[in-house]
């Protein structure tokens, strides 16, 4: 490869918020790749729980390797500023800005992620990223419309955006030409998926909008009782949009990992990444 491929690895926390095997994986991932993202539960619960993992990490001396997702649904004004703060002085770097799934805004939220991410700014120190999505928003009124939101967001701070997942780049190609089109020239880092399940595939696609092409389809025909051919084939899948991704100049890979660590580990590899740790993940051992 001609140049220095990015990676980061997107996790999601424990039931129980936080754990030795799941700081163990991140701590492992930390080390192959740029980052680590921590999501964030949309929920009362699910946000105690990232908010757990995350600290837990910061505690280990993780975090200037972690990204971690805030979400304006559900939680007024001051408890995001209150939280960002709280990260800030902790030593994370990094915040994934995004609207979240939930209910009408009420008069003390951030009504969208545009005005989250402005209001980061204004606390200062993060590098935010903001999601964007090249197969169109389920909710988006129009392509135009939602190209003037993400211009809105960069307008705000944002320095770079994270794709949904999808499997055709036409549509990737496409979508970062429109941005460059209308005057966005931050990075658009492509998001991949590797597949779990193709049942599962298809209920997080439905979910939100992407599309699963005929040819994948097709591939993962089948092997419903077969995990460990699905996971050859899956982590194959990746690696081979990856490569025909870095053809195209991209530099930087979104993986979003649903925790399977050893599945992570081996694309960043085959993609030429190693970083400083060459540790083995057992299939026991996966972040829980």
């Amino acid at each position: 490869m001609s140049h220095r491929i990015r990676i980061g690895f997107e996790v999601f926390p424990p039931k129980s918020g936080s754990s030795e095997t799941f700081e163990s994986s991140v701590a492992t991932l930390a080390a192959v790749g740029d980052y680590v993202s921590v999501t964030y539960g949309a929920s009362g619960s699910g946000r105690e729980r990232s908010e757990t993992a995350i600290n837990a990490l910061v505690a280990q001396g993780h975090a200037n390797k972690i990204a971690a997702h805030l979400t304006a649904s559900s939680q007024s004004k001051d408890q995001i500023d209150r939280l960002a703060r709280d990260w800030k002085a902790k030593g994370i770097r990094r915040i994934v800005a995004l609207r979240g799934d939930a209910p009408a805004v009420t008069g003390d939220e951030y009504p969208c992620a545009a005005a989250l991410t402005e209001a980061l700014s204004q606390i200062g120190g993060f590098n935010i990223a903001v999601a964007c999505y090249p197969e169109g928003h389920p909710k988006s009124a129009s392509k135009a419309a939602e190209m003037d939101h993400l211009k809105r967001k960069f307008d705000a701070g944002a320095r770079e955006a994270i794709t949904q997942f999808f499997f055709n780049i036409e549509d990737y190609l496409r979508f970062r030409d429109d941005c460059r089109a209308a005057g966005i020239h931050q990075p658009i880092i492509p998001g991949l998926l590797p597949i779990a399940s193709l049942e599962g595939l298809h209920r997080f696609a439905a979910g939100c909008g992407a599309k699963v092409p005929g040819w994948l389809d097709a591939r993962f025909a089948g092997l419903e009782d077969d995990p460990d051919t699905v996971r050859t084939l899956s982590v194959a899948t990746t690696v081979s949009l990856s490569d025909r991704l870095i053809a195209e100049g991209v530099d930087h890979i979104h993986l979003y990992t649903l925790n399977r660590v050893r599945d992570a580990l081996t694309i960043a590899r085959a993609l030429g990444i190693t970083g400083t740790d060459t540790a083995v993940i057992t299939q026991k051992e996966e972040a829980a």
